[in-house]
């Protein structure tokens, strides 16, 4: 299956502790939304990403191909079944220019926004520089992580 990482799950070290088998197979983005720390994670001490509509945005992020079997036990990482998460499938637009359907996770019930979590963010960061996602995209998660110090 295709899964499509824009948060903390960018970072293929991060995402291989629970899904062993992801492989990345290309850069991708998804239009009309954009990232925010829309849950408070108190794990953390702070936010964790959710994707929100928003005509114009896009969501940057890469396509892994993981086991369905692995994805299923991701949903409990992302807390699918106490409803904090939910997993749906969304067109997005592959590097390739051509359009892919790939599962993503985000907030059931969004709040917030929050103050990010600073490890959280330095997922993002290092999954984002890993898979040469756009140095503006990369700029703009470095400058967050800096107000967080």
């Amino acid at each position: 299956m295709y899964y499509f990482a824009y948060g903390s799950n960018l970072s293929s070290n991060f995402i291989r502790d629970y899904t062993p088998s992801a492989t990345f197979v290309m850069k991708a983005d998804l239009p009309n939304y954009k990232v925010e720390f829309r849950h408070y994670s108190k794990n953390l001490g702070g936010g964790i990403s959710s994707i929100i509509e928003t005509p114009g945005m896009l969501v940057k992020g890469v396509i892994y191909e993981v086991r369905e079997s692995e994805l299923e036990e991701l949903d409990i990482l992302e807390s699918v079944p106490q409803g904090l998460y939910r997993r749906d499938t969304y067109c997005v637009m592959g590097e390739d220019g051509r359009w892919h359907r790939a599962d993503l996770y985000r907030v059931s019930t969004p709040t917030g926004p929050y103050t990010p979590s600073k490890s959280y963010v330095d997922f993002m960061i290092e999954g984002a520089r890993e898979h040469g996602l756009d140095a503006d995209y990369v700029e703009n998660l470095v400058a967050i992580r800096k107000t967080l110090d």
